[in-house]
């Protein structure tokens, strides 16, 4: 039940630590780039348009595998419960964040 996120995108890699770190999902997040696509039954130019998520037989892509993913953390903080509330947010502005992750990757090394 992996996160297949872009292991080339400064910015995913980073969010995916951050959330890793806050959160602690027991799932597995792995670049699409190091991931057996074929196993997963997902296409490449799927995950080149957004993160993916596969697990207990449902697929899901954007903002709805990342809320996906996290369902399987560890730590459950109250942030955590917004998630659901967030979700029509998220689905709306993931679209805004895919365009802009190279601007919004340097911002976050700065």
């Amino acid at each position: 039940m992996p996160l297949l996120f872009d292991g080339d995108c400064g910015f995913c890699t980073d969010g995916v630590a951050l959330l890793r770190r806050w959160f602690a999902p027991r799932a597995a997040s792995i670049p699409y780039q190091e991931a057996d696509l074929d196993a997963l039954g997902v296409a490449e130019n799927e995950c080149e348009q957004a993160v993916q998520w596969v697990g207990a037989g449902m697929r899901a892509s954007g903002a709805d595998a990342i809320a996906a993913w996290l369902a399987t953390a560890c730590r459950r903080r109250p942030l955590l419960r917004l998630i659901t509330v967030g979700l029509p947010l998220g689905r709306a502005l993931y679209p805004t964040v895919v365009r802009n992750r190279g601007s919004l990757g340097r911002m976050m090394r700065r």
